[in-house]
């Protein structure tokens, strides 16, 4: 693991501003709304930096049995203020919260949190803070879940345009989309 990962493990919060310095020691990964690190082989690859806006752990009782989730990233950070130096990462990750719910209830919300208040501001913002953390030549990996709200709507919310994305799961409502940022001396995002 990286120097950056070891101290703010140890402290459990993310500085308010990280060095230019310490962008060397960041891994070429980042994925910026982790929950319980779902979509990932390995949870703990040495290759990323997981953040979220919360640690924790939590036990549900369902009919099929207990439910357990840990939150644990290596970094306490919310998707639309990123504590990182511009174009820091060669890769980014987002899978944002997309149950839309004042309230933060049922075990998905639980593991991944909702949409309250103005949400589309919200994607909006963390749109344009992962573009601003990416390098130039960057992919950013967006997943989406359309049980509330179409995805159509969502890639409205930012001006760089996807270039593939691809449907999975039992009812095909998740959506893998993929984005490139463009080097900005080419004219692009």
């Amino acid at each position: 693991m990286s120097e950056q990962k070891s101290i703010t493990d140890q402290h459990g919060e993310a500085p308010s501003e990280l060095a230019a310095s310490t962008c060397s020691t960041l891994p070429p990964v980042l994925d910026v709304c982790c929950g319980p690190k779902g979509m990932w082989f390995n949870k703990h690859d040495p290759r990323a930096m997981f953040a979220d806006r919360r640690r924790e752990y939590w036990k549900m009782e369902h009919p099929s049995g207990t439910r357990t989730a840990n939150i644990d990233p290596d970094i306490i950070a919310d998707f639309t203020n990123l504590p990182f130096p511009d174009e820091s990462f060669a890769l980014v990750v987002i899978d944002p919260p997309h149950i839309v719910r004042e309230k933060t209830s049922g075990m998905v919300a639980r593991q991944y949190g909702n949409l309250a208040g103005d949400w589309r501001e919200m994607l909006r913002r963390g749109f344009a803070e992962c573009f601003r953390v990416l390098r130039p030549d960057g992919v950013l990996i967006f997943k989406w879940n359309e049980c509330n709200i179409p995805v159509r709507e969502i890639l409205q919310l930012t001006d760089t345009p996807p270039l593939f994305g691809h449907k999975s799961g039992k009812y095909m409502q998740t959506h893998w989309v993929s984005f490139l940022k463009q080097n900005s001396q080419d004219g692009g995002a």
